[in-house]
């Protein structure tokens, strides 16, 4: 027994005709008659009384019906849903994002487009640093991820680094939304808040607010090297758990760091960013995935972001 057999029999019983069902169908009515004949072999029974002008259920024909009627309804609702999760139009999906993402509106304006877009899909957003995210994503916690990487971030290069990503097992496939330079984040009132840029030097007498562990982390964290490159070992007074916490801390005045600078950031009014003189680091804003492991929801948000990216590109170049 095959699902045609169902579909021709439910066909000829609502038609109560075999050339009629042959018509719907979009076969000959021989094929309809020798299915017919082939399920009622089957079963054992006859199904049908076959008239001069059509065909009329038996008994057992009109206790089939109904029943084959919802299992085919169920077995068309289930097609159309496994279409619509193919097509990315149902599904969930899990995207990373730290708190210096927050800053971005690309982020802001690419969650708000996918949920209006695609409102049937699942949109689930996970908190977590840059520097956790390419686990996350080896353990499926995570579909993509919006991560900020310094230059020598091991997750930006094309082949596996044994150092960072092999306990991981994960291989990254990104791209950049927007490459950015290295700045420190001053109070507004602070003394160095009206200057277009700044020596590194000048911030030697100065204290640090930290993220702890991101200064050795993949992430831009705090370029622990550059400090003791200029002549001085950075004082750390405050140590905290995100970018929101350091920023908070800066504009009450417990002290500086240093943050990415782009035109696009947008940092709080309490917060001065300046850029910094003569230090060649940069900092990359990125979105990222398991390379062999996407699925059509994440195609979509993929292709919002890279289509977003795009035109902030082209906005900034022209």
């Amino acid at each position: 027994m095959e699902l045609r057999h169902l579909r021709y029999f439910v066909a000829a019983a609502e038609e109560e005709h075999f050339g009629r069902a042959a018509e719907r169908l979009h076969v000959t009515r021989p094929a309809v008659s020798k299915l017919i004949a082939d399920l009622e072999s089957e079963l054992g029974t006859p199904l049908f009384e076959r008239l001069a002008h059509g065909v009329k259920l038996t008994d057992a024909g009109q206790a089939l019906l109904p029943m084959l009627q919802v299992a085919i309804s169920d077995l068309n609702e289930a097609f159309a849903e496994a279409k619509r999760v193919g097509q990315g139009q149902r599904g969930s999906l899990s995207i990373g994002y730290g708190s210096l993402t927050l800053l971005h509106p690309l982020f802001r304006i690419a969650v708000k487009q996918f949920r209006q877009t695609y409102p049937e899909v699942t949109l689930s957003l996970i908190e977590a640093p840059s520097s956790a995210q390419p686990k996350a994503l080896a353990a499926g916690k995570i579909q993509a991820g919006f991560m900020h990487f310094g230059p020598r971030a091991a997750v930006l290069r094309r082949q596996r680094s044994t150092a960072d990503l092999a306990q991981d097992e994960a291989m990254l496939d990104w791209f950049r939304i927007q490459t950015c330079g290295l700045g420190v984040a001053v109070p507004s009132d602070h003394p160095l808040a009206r200057r277009h840029s700044v020596a590194l030097e000048a911030l030697a007498g100065e204290q640090f607010i930290v993220v702890p562990g991101s200064s050795r982390s993949p992430a831009f964290g705090l370029p622990h090297d550059l400090c003791q490159k200029a002549g001085f070992e950075p004082q750390i007074v405050q140590e905290v758990s995100t970018v929101t916490s350091q920023l908070n801390l800066i504009s009450v005045g417990m002290g500086i760091a240093l943050m990415p600078t782009g035109r696009d950031f947008v940092y709080p009014a309490s917060v001065s960013v300046i850029p910094l003189e003569n230090v060649t680091y940069s900092t990359s804003f990125i979105f990222g995935w398991v390379k062999g492991r996407r699925s059509p929801a994440l195609d979509h948000m993929i292709d919002i972001v890279q289509t977003l990216a795009q035109k902030r590109q082209r906005s900034e170049a022209a």
